[in-house]
């Protein structure tokens, strides 16, 4: 079978695995069918573990076509973890704006400008995107990223939509690799962990005042509201 070499480091390890594996099951070496594991490999590890105070770990609009499916796609690669929501309300209380780009995302039309007021509030209130960039063989919505750019409106090229690095979607088993890698963004953009000093002078500072400091929907150790899930 054809295994497809990709050009960042995570996804050449993934090719590796299946070559060793192909190389196996050909010589018929004993434990062939059984699992490979490579110094180095991103999914030797668990999941990360998306550990927030935010109300959502992501937000993504209705007027992005397919993002609904890829913010699926990410949680049921993080074990049920990830939190997400496209209600315009709760924007805010996310730890980033998922943005997935296809050839479709900014084609002319209402829904593109939409989303690109979206992305622009985003952007201007410094709440960081995490950019998913289709690549899967076969996808209607597959376009070179030099297509997608050429295509965004300037204002939000200037405002620099495109300064975070957009994480390749491939499809077959490079899949669960694209899906690990936006999962490690989302991560590192959660914000405190586990408690800690900083953060519990930031919870008894918001009780003892009542305000929500950090913009995470809660004050103090309460929950403003439920969260709902994708998925």
């Amino acid at each position: 079978p054809l295994v497809t070499w990709h050009r960042l480091r995570p996804f050449q390890m993934c090719s590796m695995r299946l070559l060793i594996v192909e190389l196996l099951r050909a010589w018929k070496a004993a434990g062939a069918d059984e699992p490979i594991f490579l110094p180095g490999d991103l999914l030797r590890s668990p999941p990360p573990p998306l550990a927030t105070r935010k109300e959502f770990h992501v937000y993504y609009s209705a007027s992005n076509a397919g993002a609904a499916e890829v913010a699926e796609s990410i949680g049921e690669a993080s074990d049920g973890r990830l939190r997400s929501t496209d209600d315009p309300a709760q924007a805010r209380s996310t730890c980033a704006f998922l943005l997935y780009l296809n050839s479709s995302t900014f084609a002319p039309g209402a829904q593109a400008e939409a989303l690109g007021c979206e992305v622009r509030e985003a952007l201007e209130g410094g709440r960081p995107l995490v950019l998913v960039h289709e690549r899967r063989d076969g996808d209607v919505g597959v376009a070179t990223f030099d297509d997608i750019i050429a295509a965004t409106p300037a204002a939000l090229r200037d405002a620099g939509i495109y300064r975070p690095i957009a994480t390749p979607l491939h499809g077959g088993p490079h899949a669960e690799v694209s899906l690990r890698l936006v999962l490690g963004q989302i991560d590192a953009l959660c914000g405190p962990r586990r408690g800690g000093l900083l953060s519990d002078a930031l919870n008894l500072t918001e009780n003892l005042t009542g305000v929500d400091l950090d913009g995470d929907g809660r004050v103090g150790s309460e929950r403003s509201a439920s969260p709902q899930t994708v998925p």
